[in-house]
């Protein structure tokens, strides 16, 4: 490994405890960590090109908060079908416009991610209410 890649390595291992163990009260400390990986990173063409994820996901979790917020109130068995169905369509909708790739086909990756959502989905839901009722 390059001397940048154990850097980095260590500095997320630093970002993670404080985004962890901080939370919302060193939020602009690890905001700050963030932006320093972007002064100092080799590749900052690539990575900022990577960022349009992160950023579709804090989209994607906020939303759970206001216009999901329905999702609160429907029983964990049902949350599972609906992530399966609703985060699938997603990632699919998503390989037709190109943003994604399906590198085991059609088919594999479908029910791979159908799975996967079917437990995501009402963990974030269970997550998001949790984070605020204690905010």
């Amino acid at each position: 490994m390059s001397r940048w890649q154990w850097t980095q390595l260590l500095a997320f291992e630093g970002f993670w405890l404080l985004a962890v163990a901080g939370q919302n009260s060193w939020s602009l400390l690890t905001g700050f960590l963030l932006l320093l990986h972007f002064v100092f990173t080799p590749s900052r063409r690539a990575d900022v090109r990577v960022l349009w994820l992160a950023l579709l996901w804090a989209g994607f979790v906020l939303t759970l908060g206001y216009s999901l917020c329905w999702l609160r109130r429907v029983p964990l068995w049902l949350l599972m079908p609906i992530g399966a169905v609703a985060g699938t369509s997603s990632y699919l909708a998503g390989w037709q416009l190109g943003a994604v790739s399906l590198p085991l086909g059609f088919w594999p990756s479908a029910v791979i991610l159908a799975l996967l959502w079917s437990v995501l989905l009402p963990l974030l839901v269970r997550l998001e209410r949790r984070a605020r009722r204690e905010a």
